[in-house]
């Protein structure tokens, strides 16, 4: 079966020599080498200074080449969108198989009311938004395969650190404020690897806003520094960590699953805002800690004891990688999403087992 993958990248990737050993780099290569091809907005025809964004042309060359194969999996909501709408407009073509992220942002939900139908499956991660797909109609059940999150168990992995140090990574929908206020009147070093911070803006139906991370903090701190960092330098970042932070505003996304399954992977308990959203990955006292949303002083408390703690800190990083080991390894989520496109093409029933169900996930 000749199969097509169709995706965006940050503007900041660039083509590198693999790391077949993902001892430098993660190996996303793994997941790509499944396909037929792989196109990006780095393969588009030149288009000068075309006024149309960069999704929507790759999407139009998608629907351009499609006879070429006999399935189009999109991984990108701008970009199955647009590839649906115009499957619409111009004629069904091949098969389309998408991978999403979320569901439930208005510029997403509503349109996938309209063109949900069209889709041959669709790949989901996150148990909450699967549930809203089911609900809201954007997918039939028989169509939806849940396919949990993934790391790079091989580059992320326990190392030895001085642990000296906590740290707090990522820009989606974190909750820095929150963060930065538990913080005051403690003696912790934290670190947090990032530069902005995406939040919802006024009108989230266009565009999320973007915040400087360091013009959140009310007073200075002498313990904290804030800086991006590169993949290998954010590894040491986390093996020198105690544990993880990772502050979140209310949502129902799985918004911190990548930097939670990482630090986990690393061996590191991780600290997490309980959110409607984030309920997969960590299971409370045993692989993790939840505390209240928008909550400094249960937040502080929860550091506090981990960081005078360190034995009961890795035991969770040890369980918390055990879990990962399980469940989560690119490996694994490689094998089950191809086994999911390859049961879509063949007609299959789908994920019928409500992986959603509150004790579905409890056990899992």
């Amino acid at each position: 079966m000749r199969t097509a993958l169709a995706l965006l990248r940050p503007d900041s990737t660039t083509a590198t020599a693999r790391d077949l050993n993902g001892d430098n780099e993660p190996r996303g290569h793994l997941f790509e080498d499944m396909f037929s091809v792989v196109w990006d907005q780095h393969t588009l025809p030149d288009a000068g200074h075309s006024p149309l964004p960069e999704w929507f042309r790759l999407a139009q060359e998608v629907y351009r080449r499609q006879d070429e194969y006999d399935v189009i999996v999109t991984w990108s909501e701008r970009l199955t969108l647009s590839l649906l709408m115009l499957q619409q407009l111009a004629g069904p073509g091949k098969p389309h198989i998408a991978i999403f992220t979320q569901f439930a942002k208005p510029n997403i939900d509503w349109p996938m009311r309209v063109l949900g139908r069209h889709l041959r499956a669709a790949l989901a991660f996150s148990s909450v938004q699967g549930r809203l797909a089911v609900e809201r109609g954007h997918v039939d059940p028989a169509r939806l395969y849940m396919v949990r999150y993934f790391v790079d168990a091989q580059f992320y992995r326990p190392v030895p650190g001085a642990a000296d140090l906590i740290c707090a990574v990522g820009a989606e929908m974190r909750d820095y404020p929150t963060l930065f206020a538990a913080l005051e009147h403690t003696d912790l070093r934290c670190h947090v690897a990032a530069d902005i911070v995406r939040v919802p803006g006024r009108l989230r139906l266009v565009k999320d806003r973007r915040v400087h991370v360091g013009s959140l903090q009310r007073t200075p701190n002498p313990h904290l520094t804030i800086a991006r960092q590169t993949l290998p330098e954010l590894r040491a970042l986390y093996a020198r960590s105690r544990f993880v932070v990772v502050p979140l505003l209310p949502s129902l996304s799985d918004n911190g699953v990548t930097v939670i399954l990482e630090a986990m992977a690393m061996g590191k308990a991780v600290i997490c805002s309980a959110t409607a959203g984030q309920v997969d990955v960590i299971e409370h006292g045993v692989t993790g800690i939840l505390v209240p949303p928008g909550d400094p002083v249960a937040l502080r408390t929860a550091m506090l004891d981990l960081w005078n703690d360190p034995d009961k800190a890795q035991a969770i990083g040890a369980r918390a990688r055990a879990r990962v080991d399980r469940y989560h390894t690119l490996e694994q989520f490689c094998a089950n999403a191809a086994a999911a496109i390859d049961d879509a093409m063949r007609g299959g029933a789908g994920d019928r087992r409500a992986w959603w169900d509150a004790d579905t996930v409890a056990s899992a």
